[in-house]
């Protein structure tokens, strides 16, 4: 596949955008898409610290070219559901870094510096990746052919994963949550300073696939609680195969995981000098923390790092977050902050990549499994809702049985939760549901599964046969349209837009909803 690196290092045109902190050069696309690459959005962050908006007073280097994907996020390799993807291909060229704090934008052909009449629709991507993998460089999510087609203004936004993005703890305190702060920061860049590279401030879409959903609906519900002066930096969002369904776990919750962390790296998690030992990579390198997750050193059930709720700065506890969305109060909120519309779905077959997500040879693989995201008491009921393995169950059965469970919880019953909480509240929402995707691009099995439909949202036409290219175009226009239908509106929540295995677009049924709103029960506050 080849990157925009490769594109941008190819030709000697160049464009100068000036900002309120200098000039920046980018470079054009081979279909003439305006690109600047790895653009900062705030200061080099500190480890398990809150990242700093970059100064009214900062300077970016004075004639530097923004045209090289130089970095990526440090991150473990470990990630199963890349298997068979070169690790250039989900990161991009370059080394990895502890300040993958940066922008990727894409302006259409059209554009032109310091041309006023422009005013381009925004998108900003949020990449996935378990919050643990992934760049802004990684090239399924490239987005000159789909930024050109829509005449749309593209970002792609870095933020810090895994340990990096997400340790917490109460003792020591650790806040956690930076990768989704670095988010924020990055939503608050785009809306001051996108004006410049032709966008409209006042129509930006944010928008997730996976983790990056998952970021998406922690900032929504971030946006509703904000405080009373202040507006939402967007105006609508999509959910790409992934949602919030249960309180995360508080910073005492995961002390355990901090003090896992500690152990394996030979420290004591008591010492009073321990956050100035672990903050300090000249005594604890990044390489080696990537190093202990990826060989489980830190127990399996410890190796993934998540948000948590942490009554400070990012996500509160009173009401809880399932509480408040149920209530209606989430969406009347998302509405008075200038929200405008969410779209969320998934795929008909979700569960294949996360059946390959870890190592499943077992039935006792499974649950230490799920308790890298879930609560042993929630993992406890939700294995008695599935069929019971034997003892002696081959890994292929318990593989399947675990990426239908790890599916169903990340993302068919969430979309499906989120989707009732807003229509229930009257608040307009689009769920859509994919059955088709590429054939040439689908993994071993044929499945039309997680993340494949990621070559439709961003039009990756290189990798799109003629008619595939077509449908996806059709797709995306037609998604846009039932958004700008969406006020008037007055569908059933069971009701999809379906992207058919016939490849035709039509508005159907959720044949899934009463199979998997059943799983709803064993959470608190829920009923049938």
């Amino acid at each position: 596949m080849a990157h925009l690196h490769d594109e941008l290092t190819a030709t000697s045109v160049r464009l100068a955008v000036d900002t309120r902190y200098g000039k920046v050069i980018g470079g054009r696309a081979s279909n003439g898409a305006a690109v600047f690459l790895e653009i900062p959005y705030a200061l080099p962050p500190v480890r398990f610290a809150d990242a700093v908006p970059l100064p009214d007073d900062h300077k970016y280097p004075s004639g530097k070219e923004y045209l090289t994907e130089s970095s990526y996020g440090f991150q473990p390799r470990n990630d199963g559901q890349a298997s068979g993807t070169p690790f250039v291909d989900k990161v991009g060229y370059g080394k990895p870094t502890e300040n993958p704090l940066f922008l990727n934008i894409i302006s259409p052909p059209s554009f032109k510096p310091k041309s006023s009449a422009q005013a381009f629709p925004i998108k900003i991507y949020i990449h996935g990746g378990f919050l643990q993998f992934g760049s802004p460089h990684g090239v399924r999510g490239q987005d000159q052919f789909v930024s050109a087609e829509l005449s749309e203004v593209r970002v792609n936004i870095g933020y810090r994963l895994s340990a990096f993005g997400f340790l917490a703890s109460d003792e020591p305190r650790l806040d956690g949550n930076y990768g989704f702060k670095d988010q924020w920061l990055a939503l608050e860049w785009v809306k001051k300073n996108i004006s410049v590279f032709g966008g409209n401030p006042q129509d930006i879409t944010v928008v997730g696939l996976s983790a990056g959903a998952h970021s998406v609906h922690q900032i929504l519900h971030h946006v509703s609680r904000l405080p009373e002066a202040a507006d939402s930096p967007f105006q609508s969002a999509i959910l790409m195969s992934n949602a919030i369904v249960m309180v995360p776990k508080t910073p005492a919750e995961l002390r355990p995981q901090f003090e896992a962390l500690c152990y394996a790296l030979d420290l004591d998690p008591k010492s009073p000098n321990i956050l100035k030992t672990l903050q300090d990579p000249s005594l604890v390198p990044a390489s080696k923390i990537c190093e202990l997750i990826e060989t489980d050193a830190l127990g399996t059930e410890y190796g993934t790092f998540r948000g948590c709720v942490d009554n400070i700065s990012w996500m509160a506890s009173s009401p809880d977050l399932m509480t408040w969305q149920r209530s209606g109060a989430f969406a009347t909120n998302l509405t008075k902050k200038g929200v405008k519309s969410i779209v969320i779905g998934d795929l008909t077959e979700e569960w294949y990549l996360y059946s390959i997500a870890h190592p499943i040879p077992t039935p006792a693989d499974i649950i230490v499994n799920l308790e890298r995201y879930y609560p042993v008491e929630i993992v406890e009921r939700m294995m008695r809702m599935y069929r019971t393995l034997g003892e002696d169950a081959g890994e292929g059965e318990c593989t399947r049985l675990f990426g239908e469970i790890l599916s169903d919880w990340q993302v068919h019953l969430p979309v499906r939760v989120l989707a009732r909480d807003l229509h229930r509240a009257g608040f307009p929402v689009l769920k859509y549901e994919i059955a088709w995707t590429p054939e040439q691009l689908r993994p071993e099995g044929g499945y039309v599964t997680h993340g494949g439909d990621s070559y439709l949202w961003h039009l990756r036409i290189p990798d799109l046969e003629a008619d595939q290219v077509r449908v996806a175009k059709d797709w995306l226009k037609k998604v846009n349209t039932e958004i700008m239908d969406l006020e008037h509106s007055s569908r059933s929540v069971q009701e999809v837009l379906k992207l058919g295995e016939d490849k035709d677009i039509t508005w159907s049924t959720d044949d899934l909803w009463n199979e998997k709103m059943r799983l709803v029960k064993i959470l608190q506050g829920e009923t049938e």
